[in-house]
C-alpha cells in the first residue's frame, strides 16, 4: 500500500496514479481526510446513468416532471 502526502501528490502526479491503474492501493492523506484513489471501471460508469434515472422517477412520483408513456419512450429512440 502506498501512502502519499497532497504535496507528494502534486509532485508526482503521474506515477501515484500509474501504481493505482496497476492494482497498487494508493491513500492520499491531506489537512482534510484520506483518500481512497482507485481507478474508474466499467461499473462505475453505470452507476451515474442508474443513479439519474432514479432521481428522474422521484421527479415523476412528486409531480415534478411529466410522466412518459412506453410508447413515448420507444419513440424517442
Amino acid at each position: 500500500m502506498l501512502v502519499v502526502s497532497a504535496r507528494d501528490f502534486r509532485a508526482s502526479q503521474s506515477a501515484v496514479l500509474a501504481k493505482a491503474l496497476k492494482g497498487e492501493s494508493v491513500l492520499l492523506t491531506s489537512r482534510i481526510g484520506t483518500f481512497k484513489i482507485t481507478p474508474v471501471t466499467e461499473e462505475d460508469t453505470l452507476t451515474s446513468p442508474i443513479c439519474e434515472g432514479l432521481r428522474e422517477v422521484q421527479l415523476i412520483e412528486s409531480g415534478k416532471l411529466p410522466a412518459k408513456s412506453a410508447r413515448s419512450f420507444l419513440d424517442e429512440l
